[in-house]
């Protein structure tokens, strides 16, 4: 179950699957020097799905995830790992 807050025009999540994925993901795209805008290009998504996937705001298809994942060049268990040790995942 997420816990959500307002923050704004957009409601953010305080916790849950979809923030713990966006948080693991974000750091493994940062830590690889990579950019939301390369991710985009490379997966043939908007920016700001990204954007909104990493801030936890929609919850995304598995078929996204791999794309993403393979974006930056890591495996969608080393994501789901990371996920799963994320103060944010319930």
């Amino acid at each position: 179950m997420s816990v959500m807050v307002a923050r704004g025009k957009h409601i953010q999540p305080l916790m849950g699957p979809e923030k713990a994925f966006g948080q693991a993901f974000r750091a493994i795209r940062e830590e690889k020097g990579i950019s939301q805008e390369q991710v985009s290009l490379r997966a043939e998504l908007d920016r700001t799905t990204v954007s909104l996937i990493e801030r936890g705001l929609v919850s995304t298809k598995l078929g996204t995830i791999v794309k993403m994942c393979k974006a930056i060049r890591a495996f969608p268990s080393d994501v789901m790992r990371r996920m799963e040790k994320s103060r944010f995942y319930r």
